[in-house]
């Protein structure tokens, strides 16, 4: 899903999401792009001043190699605008086994 506010794209295991209401580009340097450079597979590239995808949704799903640099550099420079989401498989069902609130 994209829109004014957000790019949202899949990967293999999980989802990133950029606030673009949040995101400061270009004061941080475009820091999730040169992470993305850096150490993923060149899926986002800079147009109109933010971040949005260089390849279609479906070959980021593929390209994408999880490095979550992009993240952690837009938290280390940037504003924090990116999430990842990387759902934990069963960790709902451990948290009843332990009797921890789900």
């Amino acid at each position: 899903m994209t829109s004014e506010k957000k790019l949202e794209f899949e990967f293999r295991t999980g989802k990133v999401i950029i606030d673009y209401d949040k995101c400061i580009a270009p004061e941080c340097g475009f820091a999730c792009v040169k992470a993305d450079r850096l150490y993923g597979r060149s899926v986002l590239k800079i147009e109109g001043s933010r971040p949005i995808l260089s390849v279609s949704r479906e070959e980021a799903k593929r390209l994408c190699n999880e490095c979550l640099g992009c993240e952690l550099d837009c938290e280390f420079y940037g504003n924090k605008a990116i999430r990842i989401e990387l759902p934990l498989f069963g960790l709902n069902e451990y948290r009843k086994r332990m009797g921890i609130p789900v």
